[in-house]
């Protein structure tokens, strides 16, 4: 099995995931906590989304040409530079998508600091 199969696994949890984040936003306030970041929240899910899909795209390309999974170091194959590229890609993207997790996390921490006394029912 190669890697193609994680690209796919990542796309539908990723799909799933931003759904939950913008939920987060739009409930924020609706609980108590302060209005997010507005330009922060705005970039967020590009940046997170973005990552995904460099991190999604690396490992679908590496897939293609035969990249397994479940393995490491020399055992992976890497011995042509598309492989390489490929995986690269994907470790960029997981890069890119774990500063877009790390931004979320600051728009809720921002914007707990500014909560206000919740009241059920309002």
């Amino acid at each position: 099995m190669n890697v193609v199969i994680p690209a796919h696994y990542h796309g539908s949890i990723v799909g799933v995931t931003l759904s939950f984040m913008g939920i987060a936003y739009l409930l924020m306030p609706k609980l108590g906590l302060g209005t997010p970041d507005t330009r922060l929240a705005a970039i967020q899910p590009y940046v997170y989304g973005g990552g995904q899909l460099m991190h999604i795209l690396g490992l679908a390309w590496s897939g293609g040409y035969g990249v397994q999974r479940k393995t490491a170091g020399a055992a992976q194959g890497l011995d042509r530079l598309p492989e390489i590229i490929g995986m690269g890609m994907m470790g960029l993207g997981g890069l890119i998508s774990t500063i877009g997790g790390l931004l979320f996390l600051i728009v809720i921490i921002k914007a707990w600091r500014r909560r206000t006394e919740f009241e059920p029912g309002s």
